[in-house]
């Protein structure tokens, strides 16, 4: 296993689910999941292995035992230096930023698309909360009417970014000035409501900017 492999544990009941993610992203060669079916079946899982700790644990809210605030917190604090990030269906505000509170990085909708899906995966291990823009109400309005506004040129950008280019590849591509990308990532983070070029292209999938794959 080299050192750019996520060690991800996944906390669902659904072992459909877990079966699918667990091939999927074993197949990828970036990842190596592990799952459980509890919180406390986690919470044994990550203490088994204290020289190999996980990098990223997914807690799906529906389990067979309820899931509290107090619970998710236990987990948190277990799986450190490992994030935390709670995965499900859906899941309350409140809730959400209680758990933040407490030591996780936010909320992954499993509605988002594979590809969204490992980019905000990404996200969260380099440190940042993510949560989506539709429970962020400060954005949502603003960002239903900024996304109109994006130029030819921005989506260019845009579609670039989603290919995971870096800005200086994107300068090249494009004929333009590294410069006046960088502008443009600005723009277009600022349009969209995010606050990192990973987020700006979750965001636009979600909002079917960009094609889905």
């Amino acid at each position: 296993m080299t050192d750019d492999v996520t060690k991800l544990l996944i906390v669902d009941r659904h072992k459909l689910i877990t079966d699918l993610l667990e091939t999927t992203l074993n197949a990828t060669g970036k990842f190596s999941v592990s799952t459980a079916v509890t919180i406390d079946g986690a919470v044994e899982c990550l203490a088994s292995k204290p020289s190999q700790p996980f990098d990223l644990v997914l807690l799906e809210l529906d389990l067979a035992e309820p899931v509290t605030v107090r619970s998710v917190g236990h987990l948190a604090k277990a799986a450190l230096p490992g994030k935390t990030v709670l995965f499900s269906t859906i899941a309350e505000q409140a809730f959400i930023e209680n758990c933040i509170q407490l030591g996780t990085y936010g909320f992954i909708p499993k509605s988002l698309p594979l590809e969204a899906f490992q980019s905000v995966m990404g996200l969260v291990s380099s440190g940042q909360v993510f949560i989506p823009a539709d429970l962020q109400p400060l954005a949502k309005k603003t960002q239903q009417d900024d996304t109109k506004l994006l130029s030819p040129p921005e989506m260019s950008v845009l579609s670039s970014m989603a290919l995971g280019l870096a800005n200086k590849e994107i300068a090249s591509n494009l004929n333009i000035h590294e410069s006046t990308v960088k502008m443009r990532v600005r723009s277009i983070c600022k349009k969209l409501g995010a606050t990192n070029r990973t987020q700006a292209v979750v965001r636009a999938q979600r909002q079917k900017l960009l094609p889905q794959h």
